[in-house]
């Protein structure tokens, strides 16, 4: 299987994730600044929830181009469907871990 499935990605819908990286890109660097001003424990936890909503919300989108892409690759090129299937679920399920 192209390991590479970004390039299959629609460009409108790169953006979207190009964006959201950045996002988390500014949340990160927030967290940063607060932890050496010394801001309270509450603000730096509120910016570390947006951070992981904003990385779940990337990980969705290209998740499920992954499972698309093995899908139909499976299907073309005659490769043990059960196999792929179980590599995709597997490295899906590391998602929520």
């Amino acid at each position: 299987m192209d390991e590479d499935i970004l390039k299959y990605i629609d460009p409108e819908e790169q953006n979207k994730i190009l964006t959201r990286l950045k996002t988390v890109k500014g949340h990160v660097a927030a967290v940063e600044r607060m932890v050496e001003d010394g801001k309270s424990c509450e603000e730096v936890l509120h910016q570390l929830i947006a951070i992981k909503s904003a990385v779940q919300k990337v990980s969705v989108v290209i998740a499920q181009q992954y499972a698309n892409i093995c899908l139909v690759e499976a299907m073309e090129k005659g490769d043990d469907k059960k196999e792929v299937m179980s590599k995709a679920v597997e490295t899906l399920m590391k998602l929520n871990q």
